[in-house]
This record gives C-alpha cells, sequence and structure tokens, in this order.
C-alpha cells in the first residue's frame, strides 16, 4: 500500500514540475513540399508535373502556465502541368489559435489545439486556348487538433498530432468560365462543410515546436 501512495505522489510531483511556464515564447510551425513529373510511355507522349508547397509558421505567448496562445501564416502554392491543360492555384490567409498542454508526467505533454483561420483563393485552370476557368474567393474555418508532446530539451519539444480531428468553416468562391464557343459565363457559390480527416490516408503529423522560457 505505501509503494502505491509512494508512486502516486511521485507521478503527481513530476505533473506539478512538468510545466511550461508563463511568460515563455512559442515558435514553430509546418512544412510540406510535394511533387511528380511522370511521362506516358503510349504513342501520345503524354506528359504531367506537379510542385505543391505549403508553409505554416506561427509563434504565440505562453499567456498562463501550459496555454498558448498565438498566430500563424498559411501559404500554399500548387502548379500543375499537363500535355492539354495547367492548372495553378495559390491560397494566402491567417488565423489565431490557443494551445492547451496537460503534463503526463516527466517531459511529456498532451495538448488540444484550436485554430480560426482565412484564406483567400486564386485559382485558374486552361486546357489550351479553348477553355479557361477562374475562381477567387475566400475560406473561413475552425478546426481541433490533438496531439502529444516530448520534451526533448530545455526549449525543443517533438510533437505527433491527429491532424484535423474537427474541421468546419465557410467559402465562398466566384467562377468565371470562358469558352471559345459559347463565351463567359459566371457563378457564385456559398458552401458550408464539418468533417474529419481520420478517414482520408494517414491522419498523423510530426513537428517540432521551440518554446523559449521568458526572463
Amino acid at each position: 500500500m505505501k509503494i502505491y501512495l509512494l508512486a502516486i505522489c511521485v507521478f503527481i510531483s513530476s505533473m506539478i514540475h512538468a510545466q511550461i511556464k508563463k511568460g515563455a515564447i512559442f515558435l514553430g510551425g509546418d512544412i510540406s513540399i510535394y511533387g511528380y513529373n511522370a511521362n506516358s510511355e503510349a504513342s501520345r507522349q503524354d506528359t504531367s508535373k506537379l510542385n505543391n508547397y505549403n508553409f505554416y509558421p506561427s509563434i504565440g505567448w505562453v499567456a498562463k502556465d501550459n496555454l498558448v496562445v498565438g498566430v500563424n501564416l498559411l501559404l500554399s502554392f500548387s502548379n500543375r502541368v499537363d500535355t492539354y491543360y495547367n492548372t495553378k492555384t495559390n491560397r494566402l490567409g491567417a488565423g489565431i489559435f490557443v494551445r492547451k498542454y496537460l503534463p503526463l508526467g516527466k517531459s511529456f505533454y498532451l495538448f488540444a489545439n484550436t485554430s480560426l483561420n482565412i484564406q483567400s483563393l486564386n485559382s485558374t485552370f486552361t486546357v489550351q486556348q479553348n477553355y479557361h476557368k477562374k475562381q477567387t474567393g475566400y475560406t473561413i474555418n475552425a478546426n481541433l487538433i490533438p496531439g502529444i508532446s516530448y520534451q526533448l530539451n530545455k526549449s525543443l519539444f517533438l510533437e505527433v498530432a491527429l491532424n484535423g480531428l474537427i474541421n468546419f468553416g465557410y467559402e465562398k468562391i466566384n467562377t468565371e468560365e470562358y469558352n471559345f464557343n459559347s463565351g463567359i459565363y459566371k457563378t457564385n457559390s456559398n458552401n458550408y462543410y464539418l468533417y474529419s480527416n481520420l478517414g482520408n490516408g494517414v491522419p498523423l503529423q510530426v513537428g517540432l515546436r521551440w518554446i523559449i522560457p521568458g526572463k
């Protein structure tokens, strides 16, 4: 019985001392780069090339022990060139986030990250000279991302997160289509969505965060 009580006391003590202290600076972000270059061996010799870049830097402040508030940038660029058509899409935006850490013991934390973001959209789709489509608009969305973090040293944290557990938002899109045969056609759409990324591919993401203690 005494051993169990001692173990409980040690665990509680480790939780008390494993704190992310108020006044610290939070730095981090995610970068992803993806692309491919494909050539068909068929007689038409079709080609396809894609370059995709995503940058999501963030900065925050530990407002109280184990609670971070901050801002992040959302920069995404994609360009696809195929034999008969080209697609180019840029998304630029920013957001605010709140992240709560829960100490599990020495160096380990659970966390939940919620954010509210807005992004602009600018996309063009061209089929040689016969067809051209341009889309502009914006997206406002909120999401919840839980995860676990391990403190590697005084300032560096390694994290594994469940990306996109809950996503919901609103999207407004203006579309202008030009067809060589029928001229210009314009449409506007308003979309609402609520979804989870758990069923799409690998939902886990790995990242690093720097939490620099205050003076």
